[in-house]
Order: C-alpha cells, then structure tokens, then sequence
C-alpha cells in the first residue's frame, strides 16, 4: 500500500534481521525462541544507542509540561500504521509478539493450519486502513464537559498512552482543527466513562470433537471465560486453547462472536466433530463393491500419519549414528538401546555409564563371542531374527568397566536368540506345508487365508520364498548351536574359577606384601550374651602398632575403636557407660593380647560384667563312619569323620539298622606296613571299643556309623550350621522312661558298664559312662526316673543321678577321663548328688519347639521363674508324679545346666512379691486361645523398702522362718508375707499389686471400661493375687458379675443384659438415697480430744438417748479369764503406750517399791477399796495401780458432739472452747478436717461463714468446707448396690465449686440458737445435681433440656457425615457421661459459669453414638423429684419380669423399646372449678408423677386418680396428652384461618351491599308488594317438606356434611406448616385434676356460676327493696314514738266506750301499716324466690351389707406338656381356665393352642374352682392324657422300630400276634385285667363280655 511502510514490530521487518526465521523450518524449538528473543532485545540496544551517539539532541526537543512528545522517537504522520478506529487498545502493528508458554512447552501441539497470534497476521493486515491524508472526521455528540478526561487511564490495562508509536497527529481519529473532546494533556480522544463497557464472552461451549456436553458460558475475559469452561465441560485438564467451528483458533475475546458455538481443547489440535460423518458418508457414497471384496473411496480410507521431523532431528538422521543394544558385563536382561556415532567411541562409553547405571567409567566392549571391541564400526549387526524396523540395529555389546569377558550372560542371550529361530522356523515349516497343501489340492487343510486368494503362479513363488526362508533358519540356527557351544565351555570355566575369571587384569598381592603392610584384622563382634546380629568390625593393625609395640596399648586402641564404632555405642541392652573393657572368644576365654586373634574370628565384647554364654548347649547325638581293620588278628574299629555323600537316600530311620557291637562282615586287612602303620596311627587318636552300638545301612552293609552322646550348641532350623540326621539334638521321653533319639528312634541313652575318674570343680567323682545304646525293651540300664528337683536318676543305680561333665564338642580344652579308648569322648556319667554349684551340672531341663503344640512349657509346675523366662519343661510334678497336661510323648531338646525348678524357701522369703504371670480372658470369653498373658506389677524393692523400715523402727532385723538347705518345693500360699499398709495410701501392698494388675488387664485386653473384678475358671471371685498360681486361666470384668463361658452365646448375651440393667437401676437406686439429704449436722466423731475426725450424721433427737440393758453380772470363770487377758494385755501394751521418760519413772518406783515391806506397801489401802474394782486385789500396790491403771471412758452424748459455737472466726466446740476446727497441714486437694487444739497463731484454725452459705478457711479463700461423698462402690459384691448414706462421711477441706449446681456438699447453715451447723443447706435442685454427679447419674435425667450452670467437659466426639468424611463435633457433656468418655474421646473441663444441659440425653437427635454414664437406660428415665420414685419402681418391676424371660431378644427388645422420656408442662385446675381459680404450673414425664405433684399443690384432699383434658379426655398414658396437645393446637390452628377467611368474606359481602344500596330506587318499586312475605313463606314451606321428606335420611346428610366440612379443614391445615411437636410442647396444656369423680366441663361450671350470679343479683335486690322498706318502717315508728302525740279524744255512740282516743303516739298509722303489708309482701316473694333458687340435694343410698372390695381369684399352678417331663414344668397365673391355658401355651412355647387341662390322675378339669394353687397339672393341645413317662416309652418303640426295619428288612415289623383262649380262664393277655372291666348285665357267656379291646390284635 503506497505510503505504508513496515514498522519495527511487524513480522516482515524482523526476518531480515534476525538470526531465527519461521519460514526456514516448520519446527520450533523452545532454545531457538529465546535465542531469538535475546537478539532481537540485543539489536534494538544496540540500534538505541547508536542513536544516542551519533545523532546529537535538539535544543528544541524537549518535554514540554502540558504533554508527552518531546523527547519521542514517533514516526511522522504520513509513515505512521492508522489503528483501529474506535477501539480502546494499540494497533496491531505496534504490539509485540508474545509466546505462548503452553505451545513453547510442547511443540508438537502447534497446528501448521492455524495461525499463531496477532503479531502473524495482524489486523492492519487483514482491514484495510484509510491513509493519514484523509481521516474520517467524527462529530462531537457529547460536549467537553460532559466527557471524562480519565477514560485514557481506563481504555488499555496494559500500558499508557505514552508508549503509543504513532503520534497524536498520525492517529486515524484526528481532525484539521483543534478537537474539544481530546484531552489538553495527551491528545488522546476523550471517551464518556458510561461508554466504556467491558467486553462480554458469550458462547455456547462445546468439548473438543465432541457436540454431546455442551454449556452456555458468560465471561468477561478469556482466562475466566476458560477456567468456567474447565469447571462446567468437567474437562480432565485445564482449559487451554478456543476453536471456532470452522477450526480457526481465537486467542482474544474479540474473536469470538456474540452466542457463537466454540470448542474448548485441553491442549490438542481441533477435531472436527462431524468428521466421522463426513467420514462415514464420503464411504457410503463412494464404496463400491469388486469381485475381491468392498473397495472404498480415497476420501474415506485411513491415510497413515506422516511423521514432521524437525530440522535438528534431521541433521541427527543424516549423520553416522546407529542404533547399538547394550548389556552389562555379565547380565542378559535389561538391555539398553543408544543412539550413537560409529566414529566416537569415547562418547558411546559415555552415553553406556549413564544408561546402565555403571558405577565407575565404562572402558571395555565385548561382542557375543568374547572379543573386544576397539571401533564401533567393528561392531556386529544384531541377527535378523530379531531386528525390529527398516534402520538396522547394530550389537550385542557388553560394557565392561575393566573386567574381563563374562560369557554368562552371552549364553542367556544366545539361548533367547536361539528360541527365537526356532519359533521363526517353525511358522515358516508350518507356512510352506500351507503352500504346498494349496499347491496339492488340498484346500480344506489349508488355515491360512492369505494363502487360499493367491493365483498358482504366485503360489510358486511363494513356496520358493518359503524354501529359502526356512533354508535361511536352518543355517542360522545350526550357526548359533557351534556359538553355544563355544561360550558354554568358557561358561563352565568361569563358573570352575569363580570371581577370580573376571578379575584377572587385577594383579593379586599377598597380605605380607611390603606395598600392603601389616595385615589388618576382620572381626565378627557379638554383644555379650547374644549370638545375633553379628557386625563387621575393621582394625587397622598397623596404624595402632604406630608408635609403640606395648601389647596393653595396642589392645586398649582395640577397645577405643570398638567402643567408638556404631555397633557397640548403641548395644541392644543399653548400658549407662557403653566402654568395651573386656573381649572374649566363643569359649568364654578372654582375650588378652591382640595377636591372639585370627582373621574373621568371633568376639564378644563386655562393658565391664562376665562372660554371658551366648550360646544354648544342648545333649546331642553324633554319628560318624567306623572302619573296622584287622591286623595280626586284632581287630581296630576306627572313627573317621562322616562323608554326607554316604547319607544320600539314606534319609529315614528306615534305611538304618542298629547293631550291638561291630557288624560282622570282610574287615580291610592291614597286611602291608605303610598299612599298618597307617592303622596304628588311626588307632592311637580315632579307636573305639567294638562292643559299641553302631548303625548300618541296610542297602549297603559295607557302610557303618557310629553314634555318640556329646554337648554342643543349639542348632536352629534352617541355620548355617547342617547336622544330619536334621533333628539329631530332639529327644523323645516317653512315660517308661526311655530317652530316645527322634531321628533314630531305635537308639536311646543308657548307662554302660564303663567306670571313669572325672574332675568335677575340685573334686574328683566317680561313675559310669552313659552313650547311645540300642534300645532294649526291660532294660533298667536304659530307663530313667525323672525326679521333681530337675534331675534325672537311672533305675538301674536309684543312687546316681545324671551329670554333665561340662565338655563342649570342639572345644580345645576338653579333658576326658582316663579309662577309656582314645576316639571315645565322654560328656555324660551317673554319679552321686552334688551339693553347691556342683548341683547345677546335674539339673537338666527340656526346651520344646514344635509348631503343633507351642506353649507346653506353661504346663510346668515350676516356681522359679526363670523357667518360665526361657520356657523349659519338665516331665513331673512336685509330688513325682508325672505332669499329664503334657503332650506324651515329649519331643524337645535335653539342655544341661538347668537352674533350680524350685527356689529355696530363703530366696522366696527375701519379698514374697515376685510378678505373677496369669492367663487372662474377657468376662465369659469361651475360646481359651484368645487368652492373654498378663504379668503382675514387680513389687520386689517396695516390699524390701518397707521391711527395712519396719525393721528399723522396730530396731530388730526381720525374722524368717528357719530355712531349709535343700531346695525343696514350697507351696505359694507358705511365700505370703504378712501384708504391708502403705504409708502414702489407704491400701496394703496386695491391694497395690491387685488394681495394678487390673489396670494392665484393661490395656492388654482392650476392655471399653476399667477392669474391677477379677474370677477363676470356676467364677470365684478373687480380691488379691494370693491365692493364684502361676498360668491360672482367670476372667476381668468391668463391674458385671461372673459369666460363665460354658454357657451358650445367647444366655451370656442375657446375663449381660440383665447385669448392665440392674447396674443402671442400682445407680439410680443410689441416687435416690442421696438426693434430698435431710436433718444432718457436723459432728464430732469419738470423744473430745484431739485430732478427732469431723463427720456429719444425722442431728440428735431425745429418742435416741434410751438407757441401754445392762448386762448379767459375769459369772466366776469368765471374770478370771478377763483378769488374766486384761493382765497379759496390760504386760505387752503398757511400755508401747507411754513415752520413755514415763517408762523411766515407772520402773524406778517398781524397784522402790520392791524394797518396801509388805506392811509398807499396804498402809494407805482401805479395806473397801477392792470391793470397787475386782481387779484391785491382785495388785500389792494400790497407788500405782490406781495411778497407771486406764481411766474410764465417760460417756458422752451425741447431743453435745454436735453443738459448735462460731466466735473470733473460730468454730469451737460448745463442751470446750479450747478444741476448734482446724487443718494440720494443706497438702493437696483434699485435707480432712480435724479437732484440734485452739493455737491463735494458726490461721488454718480461722474460719469465715458466708451468707450463701460456704465456710471458707481464712488462710484460703478458695478452700471451703466440703462434705466427702460416701463411697460408691455398688459392685464390690453383688449386683444389686447398696443405698448409700451420708452418716459417718468425714468433712474435708477442697477448693470451692463456682457452678450454681452441684456443690450441695459446700452449703451449710450455722445455728447460733442451737449451736448446730447443718449441711446441705440449699436448693434440692442443687442437691439433685450434687447426687447425681456422686452416682454415676447423667444430669439430663435430672433436669433435660433445661440449660443450667454445672460442672461439665467439652468432648471432642468423631461424627459421620453423608459424604462419608468423618469430622469432629464438640458437645458439651456433663460430669458422668464424661467419666464414660474417658479415654475415649478428647475432654476438656469447661469453664466455670457455663450454662448447658449434656448432649448424651439427646444423642439420638444429634445422630452421636449413645455413650453414657448409663450402659442401657440413656435418655429413657426421669429422675426428676417427683419422677425418680416412679422410675426406680417401674425399672424394678421390669428388671423382675425380664429375669423371668429366658429368651434373650425378647429382653433387649423390651429394654429398647423404652421410650425417650418426654417431659411436658401442664396447667392443672381442680376438677369442677373451671378457670374460677388460677392454674398451678406441673413439670412431669408420667402421669403418676403429675398425679402426686398436682395432690400436692393443688391441695386435694383426697390423691389425686384422673386428668381430663378440655374436652373431657381421659388421659392415661402421657403420649395421649401429647398426642391432644397436637390435635388441638391443630384445631386452634383450622379455626382461625376458618375465622380469617370468613372476615374476609363478610367484608366482601359488605362491599356488595354498599354497592346494592347505591342503586336506583325504582328497582325496590319494581318489585311486588308482597314478594318477601311471599319468599319467606316460600322457603318456610320448602324447609318443613324437606324436614318432613328427608326424616330418614338425616343422619346420612350429616354424616356428608360433617365429612364435607372435615376434608375443607384438612386441605385449610394441609396449606399451613404445623410446627414440631417440642415448639407445641413449649407451652403449657390445661387439664383438670379429680380424686376419682367424672369430669365436669369448665363451661358448665362458668355457667353454672354465672346463674349463680344473676340469681344472686335478683335476690340481691329484693332483699334490698326489703331493707329498704323495713327501714323506713323503723323511722315512721320513731318517729311517731317520738313526738309523744297524746292524740284526740272524740265521741262514740257506744255505750260501752263512749269516748276513745285517736292519733295517739302508741297507735300505728295509716301509713305504718301499707308499710307492714308491703313489706310482707316482699318477705313472702323473697321467701319464694328462695325456694325456687334452691339447688336440689341428691341422697346418696349406700349399701353397708355389701363387701368393701371384691378379692381377686387369681391362682398360681405348675403347667407341663401332655406326654412330657415333669421337669419342664412352669408356673403360670390366671382367673379363668382359657387365661391358664393362653399363659401355658405361651410359657410352655407349645407349636399350638392349649385347649384341654388334665389334673395328675388323668381326669380333665373342667371347672375353675377344681384348681387348687400350685397343683402340678397336664396340659393338652387335644389329645387324651398320657403319663409322662409314656412319651419316653413312645419314642423309644419307634425308635426300636425303625431300628428293625432297617436292619432286617420291612418285614420284620409285619408280625400278627395271636393269643390262645384259655379254655378254663378266659382271659386276654394283651387286655385289661379281668377287674377293671365293667360288670356283666346279664348271665351270657364269657366269651360275649369280651369287651373290644380284649381281641387279639391284627398287628
């Protein structure tokens, strides 16, 4: 393009340039690109600085402030490239190429069709621009202000604008005239900031080659846009390379268009997905069918892959490199191929180090036939049978590092080769019959296929190929056979020499060489006593000759350099100074001077202590071959070492015969002298008597053996060390006595006639011989007589006992006995007992190792323990008997030298502790091979330590019994020492020892909880180790009782069950003994005086001080054995009591009053005195008596004990203030509180009483007065558990508790009134959790789920999660379930003032393992205070009914079908009362529990029997609460959506009547005058015919309706999420309590109170109008009474009176009497209405005749099957015949019904009232009654039945029985006896009163 020129960052520009061009080579390397790389940065350098030289800076080129061109190397702007327009990055032109690292890390993923990146094909190259002198010119929408002069900061992340190369001018966006919306400063065209719009990715992306996974990606820029790629595809690889779906490669964002289809690659080149259809369709369409078959077109055949060869890897072919296979000296596997140049042989050596790992430098090459190779153009071509590929392969060659030619490994590969010829041959034989089959005609034989689609003429051919191929073969095949053949010879050579072949350019000196030096030493060098891991040890002789020739330094450089060397710096028993001071030989002879030693000797090293034989030496039979000579007539046996080569098939005792004496064939003549003198040599070192025992082989006569007894070290199996026979150190001992060797059984030990000197220590002993003899049945001399000291006696001489002389077999310093001939050795002999150290040479012991029956060593009766250390055996017990726990015969080895088998009884009395070693089991464990041996503790030095300290006190060394000298048996319970009390523990030595063996019980044998009881094998419970032996076989428990192991798995499994629930309910038991501790008080225990322990008991009451009986006056002897005991006591304990001066001075007045006269001594004595005390009168001295005699005890009452006076912080004790409460010394937690004597220096003594009840110590105020819990130990010795109490438990001193919870035992309450301080003064719920704690008792029985401040551990427990990922959940747990946890799981103590409630009683919800201080009720109890009662009895009960069950599934299935107990709150009201009174909120998980709480507080008079819910339930169970709490809150809940949903309607329906209202009036005219009279009538006539029509069918229309109405409150509820059930349970559900009454709804009683009211009011008020009226009736006669009116006197007609008074004072007025009538007219309404308000009374009419109850008829009978054992008789219980039979059926688990009872004598019951209780009764499923021995007699005639049957046939069972009539006594002997029939009716023969049964029978 004119006017265009290339920039410095195009491609074009750079090729000229630069030393790398793409165009050369079509492969790129990763060097040539960073070669590249550094060039082109070094010419641009360069270019710069040639600039800056030559070219000077203009005056005028310079930076001006307000922008960025001076100092810039731009291009004009006619040569500059115009960028994109309206694009926010740099031209194409001014960016450089980059290279991607992932195409540069493997190039063969670049793809020639693809174009690489921008910089390649630029976009200024794809667009073309608009030149610089005509820009576009772009109008100005926004105007200046409205741009953002920050948008250049935003347009390019890259770089600024400043590293732009065009310039503002040359910019394609530019104008002629000064643009207002560029940027003063850059010139940059300014762009609004809302119009920068980050580019979005969106596509549809597609696996590589693939369109079935595909997902929508949204991205924002690539690297995001591949990694969600990655993500969403689940590609297996990273993301790495975009293909568009015409296979271009998009390396930016830009590229790929909106919701275009991409392909994600990992990395490979893209791959057409539709290339297999195309594919598939070109072969459709283009194949065609031959005569020769299906021929496809080209498009769709396979093209082979045409390998790009790089141009480096081409030079690499065109030079003269070869392939060359490699092998080591000597080896034929693992070849190596190298590539290597023929002309470098250096360079090929070196590439054969490094390939096959040589050690040094290789030097030397050998072709296959042994010759070296100095050229690699001399090297052979590997054979054509094995060349792969057209490039010729050149080899074998073997690499030598120097040594010389192996021809080993050339005869491995010439054998490969020749097989490979001969399988090469064999196709080729096989191909030519093929062709010549074809050839023949004979096609059908013909298998290959090729060969049948040939024409004849290439058939020939290829026969002539075959021919010459198989001719090829042959000829290579006999040629490789001659190379065999060659290199096997030398084979054979180099395997004659050894390594010596290949080592001869190596020249060999000799170690006395001058060049060498002194000859070093090789040592093998033992630890002492051990014969196992020998180590190589190095001395430089000649370096530690340096300087000095003093043996004694030279052989202390031995031991410096032994002692600094690994082997003996770290021994295997570690030592405290690991110096080697002493070396010693194999024999034990210490070593002394260096040049002693030989070369590859053995040594062992001792850091200071004796010789310890390494070695165990055991009696051991060896054979060698005898010769017989015979010269002069004298005949010579002569021994001579075995040849193994004589032994060769002679294997076996069977192929051996033993002879006594020499076997008499041709002896060798020794005629000549060389051969006689031969034979005289031979004779005076190898002569043995021929009277001998010898072994001759039976196959050939002229081999002879003979054996010999000697001692030599124990051989192990498969060791260095080979005798023959194999097992020629095994012994067998039988029961008779005989000592047999196992491979040659026919030789046995004996003694012979043979009488030798032998020196035995110092002394010199006499005896006889003993060797192998035949053995001979009878013989004493061959019989041994095994004794229970470890020796062994010969029948033949009771008084000899076997001796070992001490002579090892090769051992140097043997010295044999004179006596005997020269080849005869002597290592055994019969002798006499010796005493000392002598006594060791004739114990003997046996060492069995047999795999089949491992362990017989613990059979053993021996009580040393050294025995069982190195488990030996012996044959006998400790009575002589021998041991039949063996198995007989026992094989094993003799040894000698055996220590003691029974310790001296002083050596057992030194500690009687020695660690005792039990066999233990799990508590009913039944396979005795899992038993694990377990050692007691050592307790030796502590039982040493405290005899010296009772020895010293005492001041008299320990006496012992008298010992005896001979080591004679003891039996283990004579060892017991007296037990020993520890002075740091409440606990003896025993008790030490016995938990101390129950801790490593717990270990060893993995127990869940700690082990506490220990039993025999016959379930005796054993609380020490005393009385154990030795391998006792015992069980461990953690607590449960005996289970015996002979039991079957499913009664174990009941026992333990059983067992785990009376734990929990003892427990529980426990717990309610201490929970609500009451009345008690501190207490002095014991007298008042010092150091008296504190105690609390329970407060003094006047009942407890009763006079107690006094008792008879004691009789004359009885008071005279209570003188001399008390004197003799008074004589022994009298010194013991008092301190030394008391003694001093009472021994002086003794001696001064012995020098008294009698007279004098008797002075002052009253005659009356004695007649006080009995005891007076045997003293002659009154005064002293009176004066040392023991004072009475006053007693004193418990009363006074317990009174405590708090003044000046001292709590003294009211009797005597001198005594206080105090502390002797604070060490520790726990310091008991003592009575001590007031000291107002000691602060321990101070105390402070606080108002919440704490006695804190003023020394501390963390340490406050605790009450110590009583022991719980509930299984110590029964299961069951004993109730505990708080009487008698000391108080303490421990740190205070900051929990509100569970510190009850710190709370008391001081009484200044009374003087008592009681305990336990707080809360029961802290009294509770105090128990409970103490119990064993998990918290959350106590207070569930309430969240309280107690102590607590935070656990660490491992949950399951679905992902099956275990993760760790940390929960809160309290005191007990802790101790449960322990060991388990990680605990940590959580802080104080931690409220929780413990996670175990909700494991179940929180899906955690049920891990408890309860082993199977947690979580199903509630200890509440009103509920543990409750539950203690329900428990009880069901632990009762559960023993009586025999099945164990029906146990755990009723202890797991316990419920989680629920605890829920209800409001309980008085039945009858209604809501009149206020409700008392009620806690409880059973309804007794709520019955007995609602008793008490709602004051019934009566207790409380039935709870009535609202709506009048009766609640029996506490799940039918729960179950209405959650109907009715579901009600509650339908009636008020019914009641939300109805407002809503009513107020529609009120819209539309305002809506109606709004209407016009006329439509109201419109209507009839009479239309609603006429509709109301209307519809009053439809209802009444409808109620009269449907009169039958009401009940059906209510019955829809109701279901109608009940499916609309369902679908209602169905909408609405009901809450769980424990939400529902929050609140509290109102119920009402009655003593037995029928309940009375709240309604009836609110109304009924309600008519109560209005009559009430109405009777109110006319007692007020009443009042009212009487009340001014009172005021108009006072009134009138007041005014005193003397009244008128008028006139009258009458004569009787003719005047009268009227209006007088005393006459009622007109108006005082309508007063009267109207007041009794309210008196008789008010008295009315009375009446008629009056309740009626119902009479209740009670039957006083009837009885209170009626007593149930329940009866208790024993039940057995009909036909069967009494013994399986059961008890069974019921009120009626069918429940009888019911609980029969089912304790009896009859296969059906029970329907008919029989009583003993055969008669059926048929009434209730025939049973009497406990009558043993038959019960029948329909059968007649049959005896129970009847069945037996039943079964056993079946039995004898069938047995006939089969063994004689089936017709031995078809027998016809016929019995003759008596013609004189009609009687059948097959029927009844003639009186039990029924009498005759009438006089008809007897033959006609033969009843039925009488006939004989048919069968």
């Amino acid at each position: 393009m004119p006017g265009r020129r290339e920039s410095k960052g195009s491609p074009n520009s750079r090729e000229g340039s630069l030393a790398f061009s793409k165009q050369n080579t079509d492969m790129v390397s990763y060097e040539d690109l960073l070669i590249a790389q550094y060039l082109d940065e070094l010419r641009k350098t360069k270019n710069s600085m040639k600039k800056k030289r030559e070219v000077p800076a203009s005056p005028y080129s310079q930076k001006l402030p307000h922008s960025d061109f001076g100092m810039s190397n731009r291009r004009p702007i006619s040569a500059t490239v115009p960028g994109r327009p309206g694009s926010g990055r740099p031209s194409s032109g001014a960016r450089k190429p980059k290279i991607d690292s992932k195409f540069i890390a493997d190039p063969n993923l670049w793809d020639p069709a693809t174009p690489r990146s921008e910089s390649t094909t630029s976009t200024s190259q794809l667009r073309k621009g608009r030149p610089a002198s005509a820009p576009v010119r772009r109008k100005t929408n926004r105007p200046f202000s409205a741009t953002s002069n920050l948008s250049w900061f935003y347009r390019n992340n890259a770089r600024g604008w400043s590293a732009r190369s065009t310039p503002y001018s040359a910019c394609s966006d530019c104008v002629g005239y000064v643009d207002m919306t560029r940027s003063a400063f850059t010139g940059r065209r300014i762009k609004s900031q809302y119009l920068n719009k980050p580019y979005t990715i969106r596509c549809l992306a597609f696996k590589n080659g693939s369109r079935e996974n595909m997902c929508r990606v949204a991205a924002p820029s690539m690297k995001v846009f591949l990694e969600m790629c990655t993500e969403r595809l689940g590609l297996g690889f990273a993301a790495r390379r975009v293909f568009l779906d015409n296979g271009k490669e998009v390396f930016d964002a830009y590229e790929i268009p909106p919701d275009s289809e991409v392909y994600i690659s990992t990395g490979d080149n893209f791959k057409d997905p539709y290339k297999s259809v195309k594919q598939n369709i070109a072969i459709t369409n283009g194949a065609k069918w031959t005569l020769s078959g299906v021929l496809l077109p080209e498009e769709g055949r396979k093209k082979k892959t045409k390998c790009r060869v790089s141009k480096r890897m081409r030079g690499l072919l065109e030079s003269n490199r070869h392939r060359i296979v490699v092998y080591r000296n000597g080896y034929a596997t693992e070849p190596m191929e190298i590539v290597a140049d023929m002309s470098n042989k250096e360079e090929f050596l070196i590439a054969c180090t490094a390939k096959l790992g040589l050690t040094t430098h290789a030097k030397v090459l050998y072709d296959w036939e042994g010759n070296e190779i100095k050229d690699l153009r001399d090297a052979p071509l590997l054979h054509e049978a094995v060349q792969e590929g057209n490039s010729p392969i050149y080899g074998p060659l073997w690499v030598s590092i120097g040594e010389a030619f192996s021809p080993t490994g050339t005869v491995h590969f010439i054998k490969y080769l020749k097989r490979t010829i001969k399988g090469q041959l064999k196709e080729a034989v096989k191909y030519k019959k093929e062709v010549n089959y074809a050839l023949g005609d004979e096609k059908d034989k013909v298998t290959i296929t090729d060969i049948l689609s040939m024409p004849e003429d290439e058939l020939y051919t290829t026969l002539e190929l075959a021919e010459q191929e198989v001719e090829n073969l042959t000829e290579s095949l006999r040629d490789i056979e001659d190379k065999l053949q060659k290199i096997v010879e030398l084979q054979q050579v180099e395997e004659s020499e050894g390594s010596n072949y290949r080592m001869k350019h190596i020249k060999e000196w000799e170690f006395e060489h001058r060049l060498v030096g002194r000859k070093g030493l090789r040592l093998k060098v033992y630890e002492n006593g051990s014969y196992e891991n020998d180590q190589v040890f190095y001395f430089n002789l000649a370096g530690a000759l340096r300087g000095t020739n003093d043996k004694g330094k030279v052989l202390t450089r031995l031991f410096d350099d032994l002692s600094t060397n690994h082997v003996t710096a770290n021994p295997h028993n570690p030592k405290i100074a690991p110096v080697v001071k002493k070396i010693f030989d194999q024999y034990g002879k210490e070593i002394t001077n260096v040049y002693d030693l030989e070369y590859d000797q053995e040594i062992w090293v001792s850091f200071g202590e004796p010789f310890i034989n390494p070695f165990t030496y055991c009696i051991q039979a060896m054979f060698e071959k005898a010769t017989a000579y015979l010269m002069e007539g004298e005949t010579f046996i002569i021994r001579e070492p075995l040849n193994m080569d004589l032994t060769k098939n002679r294997e076996t005792y069977a192929a051996w015969e033993a002879t006594v004496g020499y076997p008499a064939y041709d002896y060798e003549q020794a005629n000549s002298p060389e051969s006689q003198s031969h034979v005289q040599d031979l004779a005076r070192m190898a002569r043995i008597d021929a009277r001998s025992t010898f072994l001759q082989a039976k196959n050939n006569e002229k081999i002879v053996l003979y054996p010999e007894v000697n001692c030599f070290k124990k051989v192990k199996k498969g060791g260095s060390i080979k005798l023959w026979p194999p097992e020629a150190q095994v012994w067998t001992i039988q029961k008779n006595g005989y000592i047999r060797c196992k491979s040659i059984p026919q030789l046995c030990l004996g003694v012979s006639d043979t009488r030798v000197d032998l020196t035995l220590g110092k002394d010199t002993v006499s005896g006889f011989v003993v060797n192998i003899q035949k053995k001979a049945t009878g013989n004493t001399y061959q019989q041994w007589q095994f004794n229970p000291d470890a020796t062994i006696t010969c029948l033949a001489h009771p008084n000899l006992v076997l001796t070992y002389n001490g002579n090892h077999l090769g051992d140097e310093e043997n010295q044999q006995p004179e006596g005997i001939l020269p080849g005869q050795s002597v290592y055994l002999v019969v002798t006499e007992r010796r005493q000392k150290k002598e006594a060791s040479n004739q114990r003997f012991a046996l060492k069995q190792e047999r795999f089949d029956n491992l362990g017989q060593w613990k059979y053993n009766d021996a009580t040393n323990m050294e025995w069982s250390k190195r488990a030996l055996s012996w044959p006998v017990k400790e009575d002589g008997s021998l041991n039949e726990d063996y198995d007989w015969p026992m094989e094993g080895y003799l040894l000698p030298n055996a220590p003691p088998l029974h310790k001296p009884l002083s050596k057992l009395g030194i500690s009687g502790m020695a660690p005792l070693r039990l066999m233990t089991m799990k508590n009913g464990e039944r396979d005795t091979r899992l038993a694990m041996p377990v050692v007691g503790p050592n307790l030796t030095n502590m039982l040493k330590d405290l005899n010296k300290e009772k020895g010293g006190k005492s001041g008299k060394k320990p006496q012992h019994s008298k010992l005896v000298e001979k080591d004679v048996p003891v039996p283990e319970t004579d060892n017991v020492e007296e037990d020993i009390n520890l002075h740091c523990v409440d606990r003896t030595v025993r008790e030490l020892e016995f938990i101390m063996f129950l801790d490593n019980c717990t270990s060893l044998l993995n127990l869940p909880f700690a082990a506490r009881r220990l039993f025999d094998s016959k379930g005796n419970e054993h609380f020490s180790l005393v009385n154990l032996r030795r391998d006792d076989l015992v069980y461990v428990s953690c607590g449960e009782g005996w289970m015996d192991p002979k039991l079957s798995k499913d009664q174990q499994q009941r026992r333990i069950l059983l067992s785990q629930l009376s734990q929990d309910i003892a427990k529980i038991r426990q717990y309610i003994s201490l929970r609500n501790p009451e009345k008690y008080v501190l207490e002095m225990e014991g007298n008042l005086v010092a150091n008296t322990r504190i105690i609390i008991n329970r407060q003094w009451n006047l009942e407890e001080e009763q006079p107690l009986p006094r008792r008879p006056p004691p009789s004359e002897r009885d008071s005279q054995n209570l003188q001399d005991s008390r004197a003799t006591m008074f004589a022994e304990e009298e010194e013991e009591n008092m301190t030394c001066h008391e003694i001093a001075h009472r021994r002086s007045e003794q001696r001064l009053n012995n020098l008294k006269w009698p007279w004098e001594r008797l002075i002052n004595v009253s005659q009356d005195e004695g007649s006080e005390d009995p005891d007076a009168y045997k003293f002659t001295d009154k005064e002293m008596y009176d004066k040392y005699k023991p004072q009475p005890i006053p007693k004193i009452s418990r009363d006074t004990l317990q009174r405590f006076v708090y003044e000046d912080g001292y709590i003294a004790c009211a009797a005597n203030r001198t005594l206080v409460l105090g502390v002797l010394e604070q060490e520790g937690r726990v310091n008991p509180v003592l009575l001590v004597k007031r000291r107002p220096d000691d602060i321990n003594q101070r105390w402070v009483i606080r108002e919440n009840g704490e006695i804190r110590s003023k020394h501390s105020s963390q340490m406050v007065l605790t009450v110590a819990m009583p022991a719980n130990e509930p299984f110590s010795e029964d299961e069951e558990g004993r109730p505990l109490t708080f009487s008698g438990c000391a108080v303490t001193l421990q740190a205070r508790k900051l929990n509100i919870y569970g510190k009850a035992h710190q709370k008391w309450r001081y009484d200044a009134e009374t003087g008592y301080i009681h305990a336990f003064f707080t809360n029961p719920y802290d009294k509770e959790i105090t128990a409970a704690n103490h119990a064993d008792i998990c918290t959350y029985a106590i207070s569930h789920d309430s969240k309280i401040d107690q102590p607590g551990y935070l656990a660490e427990v491992p949950v399951q999660s679905n992902s099956d990922r275990v993760s760790v959940k940390n929960i809160t747990v309290c005191t007990s379930c802790a101790r449960a946890m322990r060991g388990r799981y990680k605990l940590q103590k959580l802080p104080e003032r931690t409220e929780f409630s413990c996670a175990m009683g909700e494991a179940k919800k929180l899906k955690l393992q049920q891990i408890g201080s309860f082993r199977v009720l947690n979580g199903k109890v509630d200890l509440s205070t009103h509920e543990a009662d409750l539950t203690l009895e329900t428990w009880e009960d069901t632990l009762g009914k559960l023993r009586e069950e025999a099945n164990v599934k029906t146990i755990a299935k009723e202890i797991n079908a316990a419920k989680t107990v629920k605890t829920i709150k209800i409001l309980a009201y008085k039945n009858g009362e209604g809501r009149m009174h206020q409700g008392e909120l009620i806690c409880g998980s059973s309804i007794e529990g709520i019955l007995n709480q609602c008793t008490h507080k709602l004051g019934l008079a009566s207790a409380a029997r039935k709870i009535f819910t609202e709506d009048g339930t009766l609640v029996l169970e506490i799940d039918d609460l729960i179950d209405w709490a959650v109907e009715n809150y579901k009600s509650l809940m339908v009636d008020q959506l019914e009641k939300i949903l109805h407002g809503k309607e009513e107020s529609n329906v009120d819209d539309e009547e305002e809506e109606g209202e709004t209407k016009q009036p006329n439509q109201q005219s419109n209507e009839a005058p009479g239309g609603g009279e006429t509709e109301q009538r209307g519809e009053g006539e439809g209802q009444d015919s409808t109620a009269e029509g449907a009169g039958g069918d009401n009940a059906e229309v209510d019955q829809q309706e109701q279901s109608k109405v009940q499916r609309e409150r369902d679908q209602l509820l169905s909408q609405v999420q009901i809450p769980p059930v424990d939400i529902i349970l929050r609140y509290p559900i109102e119920v009402w309590v009655s003593s037995g009454q029928e309940f009375f709804p709240p309604e009836k009683v609110e109304t009924k109170m309600e008519n109560r009211k209005k009559r009430r009011a109405f009777r109110s008020a006319v007692s007020l109008e009443l009042d009212m009226e009487k009340h001014i009736l009172r005021q108009m006669k006072g009134r009138r009474i007041e005014s005193q009116n003397p009244g008128e006197y008028k006139p009258t007609r009458s004569s009787r009176q003719p005047v009268i008074v009227e209006n007088n004072w005393q006459e009622p007025t007109v108006a005082e009497e309508l007063k009267h009538d109207t007041i009794h007219k309210l008196e008789t309404h008010l008295a009315e209405v009375k009446a008629v308000q009056k309740e009626k009374i119902r009479t209740v009419n009670v039957n006083t005749n009837r009885r209170l109850y009626q007593q149930p008829d329940m009866k208790r009978v024993m039940v057995f099957p009909n036909g069967e054992s009494v013994e399986r008789a059961v008890y069974v219980w019921g009120e009626t015949l069918e429940e009888i039979l019911d609980n029969a059926t089912i304790k009896l688990g009859l296969w059906g019904q029970a329907r008919i009872i029989y009583n003993m004598e055969g008669k059926k019951v048929e009434k209730f009232n025939e049973i009497n209780k406990d009558e043993l009764l038959c019960v029948s499923m329909g059968k007649s009654f049959s005896k129970p021995k009847n069945a037996l007699d039943g079964i056993e005639i079946k039995a004898n039945w069938g047995r006939a049957r089969k063994q004689y046939g089936p017709s031995a069972t078809d027998l016809v029985v016929t019995a003759p009539v008596n013609p004189t006594v009609n009687v059948d002997p097959f029927g009844p006896p003639g009186l039990a029939l029924p009498p005759a009716e009438d006089n008809k023969s007897t033959t006609t009163n033969r009843p039925q049964s009488a006939k004989p029978p048919a069968t």
